[in-house]
């Protein structure tokens, strides 16, 4: 799976790229010569051959397709062209690579779990790292801090991000150093967990203005969302500040400790009321850098998304997703139409919609981000070891307080579903029998990695077991309000019952007289002939 894309939008003050005859190939495959160079690769070998071929070939495809390399597509009739052509190419993929770009879109791809070999893996990944001849940023941060550097948690998540093949990680994680060091210099921060502090005031503007956002909830699949608003940018931020607050973002999201396992994060991309020039201009600026940034990255990402309103946006959609990555180009869907259809459409794929930072008629909701950055912030002047989840709850996690967020989490209704399993046995149980119950329905919920949360001090914090099962019988307490429990009847002896039955036989009670008012008659009437 490819490794997360920066954002499409950069500083429009930075010199533009020449456009000639052969600037995409220009970015395609003098890049990867780039990277190899700064890597101190063997540009022969058939891995770098490779991926030179694959860009000479794609520009090749389109170029004999009929269009122009020095620009995106400017027509409907070409964007439809593109859209034929990158339609063929997933075509000629295998059914199991098509199978599992649908079961990353959709949430259907299982748990990674770690191979049984793992720590065998990470010493080959570290033989891989040696026979690296330029790593000077690596063995610099690893010599200012070995034990960050060579932590097992941080360097498996660079075996994740390449399935684990340790060479493929071994110039993932070098790559990582020298861009670190290439934005972040060779200060402390080089060898350690990035933080708020390392981030100038630019940086700052960039990141508190809510171009990048990550949504308060997951999806139905438990991954993360990360929205992009590149019609919201501040095009006087530059492009260093921009790419600082993007990686400081990015590695603050690594820190949940699932991100990965489950596929890697969905990615939504807003295109509503954008310029297509002022686009054009921008992705044509930062492409070059991206190529040698995106090689250092390490955030996964399960499916891309783009949302549109104006048709004429089409053939820059079109030229956007022939210059992704080949083996995201399959994950990449593409939803026109206005507000409420495009929010339908991300429904579809289990994305929630009503905490969209974006309105095409209203300027951006910050509410969620702000909340973000005042957590984050306190949490690293505490010093503590915090992490995205606790940021955005897992989708099993149980919600402590009030309000429709909390009732509607997840993880709320699925422990209300539980309780209700229990609700009999409970309500006729003592003291002390309630007690068990709730504890038993308290693991039943930590077992499926769920965790009981409270909002506090701008952060989710985890409760002690006396709180959790407090939660579990308020559960009881706030649905004996709303719906009092009924006497249920004995069911017929083999298990089976129908409506059917069941209705025929109130039916049949209200036609027969009173039974009781019977009894006392027949008594009245015995005790007057006694007499």
């Amino acid at each position: 799976m490819e490794p997360f894309l920066p954002g499409l939008d950069r500083d429009s003050s930075v010199d533009p790229l020449p456009i000639t005859d052969t600037a995409f190939t220009d970015m395609n495959t003098a890049d990867i010569q780039g990277v190899c160079d700064l890597l101190a690769l063997d540009t022969t070998s058939s891995e770098v051959f490779l991926a030179r071929e694959s860009g000479v070939q794609r520009d090749k495809t389109f170029q004999e397709a009929g269009l122009s390399l020095d620009r995106f597509p400017q027509s409907s009739d070409e964007a439809d062209l593109v859209d034929r052509l990158l339609a063929d190419e997933i075509e000629k993929l295998s059914l199991e690579e098509k199978e599992r770009s649908t079961f990353d879109l959709y949430g259907m791809t299982q748990e990674t779990k770690d191979p049984e070999d793992v720590d065998a893996l990470l010493e080959q990944m570290e033989l891989e790292i040696r026979k690296i001849p330029d790593r000077k940023a690596y063995e610099k941060a690893k010599y200012m801090n070995e034990e960050y550097v060579m932590e097992k948690d941080f360097r498996l998540l660079f075996l994740h991000c390449d399935e684990f093949d340790a060479k493929s990680a071994a110039q993932r994680i070098v790559q990582h150093f020298e861009v670190k060091r290439e934005l972040f210099g060779d200060g402390p921060a080089l060898a350690r967990k990035l933080l708020m502090s390392d981030l100038s005031e630019d940086d700052m503007k960039f990141l508190t203005s809510g171009v990048r956002q990550l949504l308060p909830v997951r999806d139905a699949a438990g991954r993360l969302v990360y929205v992009m608003c590149p019609g919201f940018r501040d095009s006087s931020v530059a492009l260093d500040s921009q790419l600082r607050a993007e990686i400081y973002f990015g590695m603050s999201i690594l820190q949940t400790e699932d991100a990965q396992r489950n596929g890697g994060i969905v990615l939504v991309i807003s295109l509503l009321g954008e310029s297509l020039l002022n686009l054009q201009q921008q992705l044509f600026l930062k492409l070059k850098r991206l190529k040698k940034l995106r090689s250092g990255g390490l955030i996964k990402v399960a499916g891309v998304h783009f949302l549109l309103s104006q048709d004429y946006l089409r053939p820059l959609v079109g030229g956007i997703r022939w210059l992704f990555p080949e083996k995201l180009r399959a994950k990449i869907r593409v939803h026109f139409g206005d507000f409420d259809q495009l929010k339908f459409a991300l429904q579809t794929f289990g994305i929630p919609t009503d905490c969209l930072p974006f309105h095409p008629d209203k300027p951006i909701n910050l509410k969620n981000h702000d909340q973000w950055i005042r957590s984050w912030r306190k949490q690293e002047e505490k010093g503590n070891n915090h992490t995205s989840d606790i940021i955005v709850p897992r989708r099993f996690d149980v919600l402590l307080g009030r309000g429709r967020r909390t009732r509607h989490h997840t993880g709320n209704v699925r422990a209300g579903h539980i309780a209700d399993m229990f609700r009999d046995k409970y309500e006729t149980a003592g003291r002390y029998e309630k007690t068990a119950i709730a504890e038993r329905i308290v693991t039943i919920i930590r077992e499926s990695h769920g965790r009981f949360l409270k909002w506090e001090d701008d952060a989710w914090e985890v409760v002690d077991q006396q709180a959790a099962r407090n939660k579990i019988s308020h559960f009881y307490r706030n649905t004996r309000k709303k719906d009092p429990p009924t006497k249920s009847k004995a069911s017929p002896s083999d298990g089976s019952s129908s409506e059917g039955e069941t209705l025929a036989s109130a039916v049949s009670k209200r036609a027969q007289p009173n039974s009781t008012q019977q009894s006392a008659e027949r008594v009245q009437k015995r005790h007057q002939r006694d007499t």
